[in-house]
């Protein structure tokens, strides 16, 4: 499994993925169910982080970009999703430069076992809640399994 996608359900379910009941679990999947009502059987049957990589597959509305081994370059783009954004350097490096990033999660960076990086420069960032905006001079460096994450 992806390990960017264990990380990002863990952290906003809070380790409570087997209990479907919990509201985390709801809103966090609510509006793909609203979209996709097919999907709320399959929530409610997870019961391990294949389950869960499975479901967000299938999860309307989500960009999940992982440079594996490679290069992920993104220049002067306007990138919006219904759901969240991922990117995920594992192995590999992504460049961000130039852009414009909009939705309910983001995510930059790396997971458990990633020795890759992440640059951010010239872009703005952009959740309901928060905002980063990396102009001029100015930039950030993620390494390894180091991440943000806006909300």
């Amino acid at each position: 499994m992806d390990p960017i996608t264990t990380s990002i359900i863990l952290n906003v379910c809070g380790g409570i993925l087997a209990n479907y009941s919990t509201e985390v679990i709801k809103r966090f999947f609510s509006k793909a169910i609203e979209l996709d009502p097919s999907l709320e059987p399959k929530i409610q049957q997870i019961r391990s982080y294949a389950d869960v990589d499975e479901v967000f597959r299938q999860a309307v509305g989500v960009i999940d970009a992982n440079a594996g081994t490679g290069v992920i370059d993104v220049d002067a783009a306007l990138l919006t999703a219904l759901r969240g954004i991922r990117f995920d350097h594992a192995q590999g490096t992504v460049m961000i430069d130039g852009s414009t990033i909009t939705a309910p999660v983001i995510q930059f960076g790396g997971n458990v076992g990633s020795t890759g990086q992440t640059t951010i420069t010239n872009t703005e960032s952009k959740t309901s809640g928060t905002s980063i905006k990396v102009h001029g001079n100015a930039h950030i460096q993620i390494s390894e399994n180091a991440r943000i994450r806006q909300e």
